[in-house]
């Protein structure tokens, strides 16, 4: 580092008139010069004396690189743990559905897409957390004193802040449904994982925090291990809880090949039933070929197959197609129980154009 040369020549002639270090210092920092600079020409005056340079201690890094590495942890960590609630707690909506406070409808695609991002979310942001978190852990093995660093304290800090806003936050909305007479057991599932999530996660670094004021020892890095596995641990259960839920992205495909069947033969019978009203003598289509005027699909999404269609006696017909899995696999219950109900085959569906056909995109929580 270059010094300045007016601050080393003043150091000079202040050591030379009896001046102490404290004053000297004193003097030139109340006169503005960065402190740093200072320090670096007493230091440089006394290795002008001893003939002895002053070592330098390398690797140590600096406060941008400090910086980085706490923020990148502190996003990976909001990431990965949102990624985890979310599935855990559609799951929870799942498996403890209380039918006086859940509506009687809701979307499954809507569902299986956010628990996917969850997911996503989770297998991306968790394996880099670990990776850094190791990076830190064994950076501050070899430079103790970075426990004290201001940037390590301030983002922390403010980490400490987010995760007991998250936790005050979802406790109040916890309560909330409490006071409302929810006392049930998906709602003691959901206090329990906000309880493990944010606690878990403000203990642990309102712990590292206090580190700062202990010297470091090798036993008292068992608690990070302890966390890593343990946060681990929770990650492979949730997310191979979603895969279970959500199934295979092959079975995933499957499945929306035949809900967009399903969706297919809906819109082709609202065509059949306009048609009916439309017509005075109230006549059917006399093929599929009228039917596929009407802007809507009249083929297979994957096999370009084209759907059957048979007029029946009076108001009734028949709409067909081949399916590839069970209704029975699927979450809507419109699909598995009702008019829709299908299997893993060429089946056809008896309907009346008289009559409103149920909606298949209507679904059911519970």
């Amino acid at each position: 580092m270059a010094l300045n040369p007016k601050i080393s020549e003043f150091v000079a002639r202040a050591k030379a008139s009896g001046a102490s270090d404290t004053a000297i210092a004193g003097m030139l920092t109340s006169r503005g010069w960065p402190e740093k600079d200072v320090y670096e020409s007493l230091a440089a005056d006394y290795e002008r004396q001893m003939g002895v340079e002053i070592p330098r201690r390398g690797g140590a890094g600096t406060p941008a690189k400090d910086a980085f590495f706490y923020l990148l942890i502190f996003s990976t960590l909001a990431t990965w743990t949102f990624g985890m609630g979310w599935v855990a707690f559609t799951l929870i909506d799942r498996w403890f559905a209380d039918r006086l406070f859940s509506p009687n409808y809701g979307s499954y695609d809507y569902d299986s897409y956010s628990v996917a991002s969850a997911l996503a979310a989770l297998l991306v942001a968790f394996p880099i957390y670990l990776l850094v978190s190791r990076t830190i852990v064994l950076d501050l093995k070899k430079h103790p004193e970075k426990l004290d660093s201001p940037v390590r304290k301030w983002l922390t800090y403010i980490a400490l802040v987010i995760a007991a806003s998250v936790f005050m936050g979802d406790l109040i909305t916890a309560l909330a449904y409490l006071l409302r007479g929810e006392l049930t057991s998906r709602f003691l599932a959901k206090a329990v994982v906000v309880l493990a999530m944010s606690g878990g996660v403000f203990f642990y670094y309102f712990g590292g925090v206090r580190k700062s004021d202990e010297p470091y020892t090798p036993g008292k890095w068992s608690r990070d291990a302890v966390m890593g596995v343990v946060s681990a641990t929770a990650a492979v259960i949730v997310i191979a809880l979603g895969f279970w839920y959500m199934g295979a992205p092959k079975t995933q495909r499957t499945l929306r090949a035949d809900e967009k069947r399903v969706q297919d033969l809906f819109q082709l019978s609202g065509v059949v039933t306009t048609h009916w009203n439309l017509r005075g003598a109230h006549t059917l289509p006399a093929d599929l070929n009228e039917l596929s005027g009407a802007g809507v699909s009249v083929a297979d999404p994957l096999t370009d197959a084209l759907y059957e269609y048979h007029p029946q006696a009076g108001s009734q017909y028949e709409l067909c197609a081949t399916f590839a899995m069970d209704s029975q696999q699927q979450r809507s219950q419109v699909v598995r129980t009702g008019a829709w109900s299908h299997p893993s085959a060429r089946h056809c569906f008896l309907l009346d154009a008289s009559r409103a056909t149920p909606n298949p995109s209507i679904y059911f929580n519970y």
